[in-house]
């Protein structure tokens, strides 16, 4: 009688592992996605998918900035790892996984870093709000002169 039972909980515990298995399977499917994309989006900001709006000027800016930012680069490395890294980007691959199978060493990473950081910077400068809007300072005003505080 008691290894009826017990046959009975086996077939009962292992059908209840499956079913709560399978669950957990089917819920972990990926919802479905969009495969269309227009525009120009963004890639790590909060707004990810929206299209930015910038001007022929702004985007010859980001052109000339990213080609420095090739050569730059390119002045760095080896005849091997040059003709690698010019194949890569001819072929449209993304600069950051180019520069990993490169296998730069450590003073070539953080030569290649700061070059980045540089031209991160000045994509940020150029699509800036400030950068496309001219400063003005109204003719004849004076910002007053700032006094010390007295104690």
């Amino acid at each position: 009688m008691s290894i009826n039972s017990i046959k009975r909980l086996s077939v009962f515990s292992t059908i209840f592992a499956f079913t709560t298995i399978l669950h957990g399977v089917v819920l972990a499917t990926p919802a479905p996605t969009s495969h269309t994309t227009k525009g120009l989006t963004t890639q790590n900001s909060p707004t990810a998918h929206q299209k930015l709006n910038i001007t022929k000027q702004q985007r010859l800016q980001i052109q000339l900035a990213r080609q420095q930012r090739d050569k730059n680069i390119e002045a760095l490395l080896n005849p091997s790892q040059a003709t690698k890294f010019k194949a890569a980007l001819q072929s449209r691959q993304r600069i950051r996984i180019v520069l990993k199978s490169l296998d730069l060493n450590q003073d070539q990473q953080k030569q290649v870093q700061s070059i980045l950081q540089t031209y991160n910077q000045q994509i940020k400068q150029i699509l800036s709000p400030q950068a496309s809007q001219p400063i003005s300072n109204p003719v004849g005003t004076t910002q007053p002169a700032l006094q010390p505080i007295k104690k």
